[in-house]
């Protein structure tokens, strides 16, 4: 097939991930859905790159690539790159085919970063700093008391001792700031609920699961969650929070943008990855119980509704967290 047809051909008639990487129409669905600060052409420069680190992102289905690239760009965020905001990593979805018989086709799946959640939390305009942590055993200090004397203070050190906890701090424009702390016993207690895990252990399969390769990253993730119940987000944040927690139907959003990105059922993948991670497991969790930091000084006017209570009041029944 001549070069020039594959860059005028209808994405539904795409073959391949290489075609679409040509493909004018798919360039023009990427336009649609963008945010302002990117565009199609340096955003296919960087997936280009990502496949070279990923190379099985090449083998995957065309169309859920685009609609996960689509959803990338939506979000504003570039995938694959050092930063680490987010990631396009291939997983094999069960499908049944036109005979009647269950096959794995490799598809894609975005997943946000918890960099990622930080960078987006701070577009509110409304959050100067986002950050998390893990609190070790041998860190040089640790202060943490909740109450009228509430604070929080960290000073890392060696990092090669127990985790004891996980924790994220914001801090607002106003001086303002609120604060979550997480026992690592909990995090684990999120770990050990959520569907991916579930799934690994049943499988044999643990090492592979992102708990498993990048625990810290998983950690602060679970923290950042855990927080953003209590601070005045962006709408791409919020964005980002729905599809992280659910199976999205990339292959349907590349078709029809217009209705959003669907929920899924089924095979998915949910976690932290890094470049060259071929197929992490599924991370979405639904703890029964969330230990909530607090939140000091005023708040936005604005944004009152997300004003975070203290401690003792703030444990929710039954939310997501990561």
């Amino acid at each position: 097939m001549a070069g020039t047809s594959i860059k005028t051909l209808p994405i539904r008639q795409l073959q391949n991930v290489d075609q679409l990487l040509i493909n004018d129409n798919a360039r023009q669905q990427l336009s649609m859905v963008a945010a302002k600060h990117l565009n199609p052409e340096r955003m296919m420069r960087v997936v280009a790159n990502a496949i070279r680190t990923t190379p099985k992102l090449r083998q995957c289905e065309p169309l859920s690539f685009l609609g996960a690239l689509m959803q990338c760009s939506s979000l504003g965020l570039e995938p694959n790159t050092i930063l680490g905001h987010a990631y396009l990593v291939p997983f094999d979805k069960n499908v049944k085919g036109p005979d009647g018989r269950w096959q794995k086709i490799p598809q894609v799946q975005l997943i946000v970063g918890y960099k990622g959640l930080i960078d987006l939390a701070r577009r509110s305009g409304h959050i100067t700093s986002l950050s998390a942590n893990i609190h070790y055993s041998d860190d040089e200090l640790w202060e943490y008391e909740e109450g009228t004397e509430a604070r929080l203070r960290h000073r890392p050190g060696n990092m090669e001792g127990q985790k004891l906890h996980a924790y994220a701090i914001a801090k607002f424009k106003d001086g303002g700031h609120a604060y979550v702390v997480l026992p690592w016993a909990h995090v684990m207690k999120i770990r050990d609920g959520a569907q991916g895990w579930q799934s690994a252990v049943k499988m044999g399969k643990t090492e592979d699961s992102p708990w498993a390769k990048h625990e810290d990253e998983m950690a602060k993730k679970t923290a950042i969650r855990a927080l953003s119940k209590y601070l005045p987000l962006s709408v791409e944040f919020m964005d980002a929070m729905a599809v992280d927690e659910v199976g999205a139907d990339y292959r349907g959003f590349a078709m029809d943008p217009s209705g959003g990105v669907a929920q899924t059922d089924g095979d998915y993948i949910d976690g932290e990855a890094e470049d060259g991670d071929a197929d992490p497991e599924t991370d979405q969790s639904k703890p029964d119980q969330e230990k909530a930091g607090r939140q000091e000084a005023e708040k936005p006017k604005e944004t009152a509704k997300a004003e975070a209570k203290p401690a003792e009041q703030a444990k929710p029944d039954q939310e997501k967290s990561q």
